[in-house]
């Protein structure tokens, strides 16, 4: 589909179905260990125009291959992959906002209990981070990227401020995305690059 502002994820898709709708033979597998790199935004800007673009993107694969959902004939694809695209990376934005526009609304009615909403929101928080720490437990364990104490350091500062800053920011990136989606906006955004810098 050369429309898509993901045509890397369309594309993979696409390919999936082919095989599966055509009988063939296929596998796609995951190489942990890079073979190229690529260049991360170095702002706060590229990043929400990357992410938004990232929902775009996603929600163009959903609707084009919308067949697949829930579709026993399409397997672990159609009853693993689509469904989670669908629920969390679809639908779960809209809901963790409506979630948060229902707190305001709810504590100006008074009808809020504090001390509940307190023990689980620290509850969510600390499952959270214990899901990051197990990633950088992971990544040590296996390949051993990070070979200075103060990268690790900086992991765990990133775990603990991941659920307050950058969790909530990706949120809205993907309201706006779907916001400019529904409002017919298939542009990429401005992406400025540095150049990556060698050593």
């Amino acid at each position: 589909m050369t429309t898509t502002v993901g045509e890397d994820m369309e594309l993979v898709v696409r390919m999936s179905r082919y095989m599966i709708e055509h009988k063939l033979p296929y596998k796609v597998e995951f190489i942990p260990d890079p073979l190229c790199w690529t260049e991360a935004p170095e702002s706060k800007q590229i990043l929400g125009r990357q992410r938004n673009r990232w929902t775009r993107g996603t929600i163009e694969t959903l609707w084009a291959h919308r067949k697949m959902l829930f579709n026993p004939k399409f397997g672990v694809l159609g009853l693993l992959s689509f469904p989670y695209w669908f629920f969390f990376e679809f639908l779960a934005p809209i809901i963790e906002f409506l979630g948060i526009i229902w707190l305001f609304v709810a504590a100006a009615l008074g009808i809020v209990n504090w001390p509940f909403f307190v023990v689980v929101s620290l509850f969510i928080y600390c499952f959270v981070f214990m899901i990051n720490m197990f990633a950088i437990l992971a990544e040590e364990k296996t390949y051993y990227q990070y070979k200075e104490y103060t990268d690790i350091i900086k992991l765990v500062g990133s775990a603990l401020l991941e659920p307050l800053i950058y969790h909530p920011f990706l949120v809205w990136s993907a309201m706006k995305g779907h916001y400019d989606y529904w409002r017919g906006n298939n542009s990429w955004g401005e992406m400025t690059r540095k150049g990556m810098k060698t050593t």
